[in-house]
């Protein structure tokens, strides 16, 4: 019998045969290369954005010169960047490419990283004390919950001038101490609701979407999902990316989904174009994360925004915050306990409050607010 599935590389993808199906994804170092290094005359701006690669940095940039002074404010990358990142940002006067040995710093007012992940950066800071004491970490969630444990690393989260952060705080005092201050500052969101351009909802079929990466907790949901094998249901799941410092799981979830619930598993598997990664999302009635740590916020809080179910585990940060303002999420520790009618329920006087308070959170006229709190404190 021919194997149900098989993976083999080439020289730019990583290929998946499926059933003679073939599928290719970019290796991420396909899509990475260097830049001419610029020297930026750093020192006019007020505030230095120390950035990392994807469209989160995309989006933050375009957000900040859209409601701030560009001429305060200048974001700086390292010499290696995503293709589309660059491409995306190209023309903007107030981006830079220059490795960190070259930023000079001291004349600035505060310096903004946006995810602590680049050894050299942290080196940098635990080297100069005066840069560190005006630095304000931005938390992007790795960089906190799988943060390297050693003297220098810890040094310099401990000692940053402040955090900002809207679910992390207490997870970051847990680990170094009580911060220095706190801002509740988020992103803006990257996926909105006139971004859909097909409905692709299914009559009478419920579409459950489990985890945003190739999890290895993806396989424990599987299994007390298959509970509801009979039920009308599809199941979604993302496998186009493995999340940051785990296994490749891609195979084993793959291989489990067909074999629990057949044609009703459907595994996205390649990187698909945004619009159409919108029309998806919008078609999800529940959306699980079985995460041990708050992942793909954005993807649960736009499926929320469309009246979709959420299910967080109760000892994350978002499903603690969440639930503190006002905005019920439910535990997905308690999904293995559900029937299926109480598995798809929600209360509709308590879903109506729980969108209106997220859709006001998610108004770029709120965010704009968090900043600004920030830039001028």
């Amino acid at each position: 019998m021919a194997k149900l599935i098989d993976v083999y590389q080439d020289k730019f993808h990583k290929v998946y045969n499926i059933l003679g199906l073939k599928i290719k994804i970019k290796n991420d170092e396909s899509q990475i290369f260097k830049f001419k290094k610029h020297e930026p005359e750093i020192k006019k701006y007020k505030y230095v954005h120390l950035m990392n690669n994807g469209i989160h940095a995309i989006n933050i940039i375009k957000f900040i010169n859209k409601y701030f002074d560009n001429n305060e404010h200048c974001f700086i990358f390292p010499c290696v960047m995503f293709y589309e990142t660059q491409k995306k940002l190209e023309g903007v006067k107030n981006v830079y490419y220059c490795p960190i040995s070259n930023i000079d710093v001291n004349k600035n007012n505060k310096v903004i990283v946006h995810g602590m992940f680049d050894p050299s950066l942290i080196k940098a800071l635990y080297k100069n004390k005066n840069v560190l004491n005006k630095t304000y970490w931005f938390i992007w969630g790795g960089d906190l919950y799988a943060a390297p444990d050693s003297k220098i690393d810890n040094y310099v989260r401990k000692n940053v001038a402040g955090i900002l952060t809207s679910f992390d705080k207490d997870v970051y005092e847990n680990k170094y101490g009580k911060c220095n201050s706190y801002y509740d500052v988020t992103y803006p969101h990257e996926i909105t609701e006139n971004m859909i351009t097909q409905n692709l909802k299914e009559d009478g079929v419920v579409h459950i979407q489990i985890n945003n990466s190739a999890d290895e907790t993806t396989l424990e949901m599987l299994d007390i999902l298959s509970k509801f094998k009979d039920e009308p249901i599809k199941i979604s799941t993302i496998l186009s990316y493995v999340t940051a410092g785990q296994k490749d799981f891609r195979m084993q979830i793959i291989k489990k989904g067909y074999e629990i619930f057949g044609n009703k598993f459907h595994p996205l598997i390649d990187f698909i174009p945004k619009e159409e990664y919108v029309n998806h999302l919008a078609s999800i009635d529940i959306y699980i994360s079985n995460q041990n740590r708050q992942q793909g916020n954005g993807n649960a809080t736009f499926i929320y925004s469309l009246g979709g179910k959420v299910f967080l585990k109760n000892d994350t940060s978002v499903y603690k915050k969440y639930n503190s303002i006002g905005i019920k999420i439910f535990d997905t520790y308690q999904i293995k306990d559900l029937s299926f009618q109480e598995f798809c329920g929600f209360n509709a006087e308590e879903k109506q409050k729980s969108i209106s308070l997220l859709k006001e959170r998610m108004k770029d006229e709120t965010k704009e607010r968090q900043w600004r709190t920030f830039f001028n404190d």
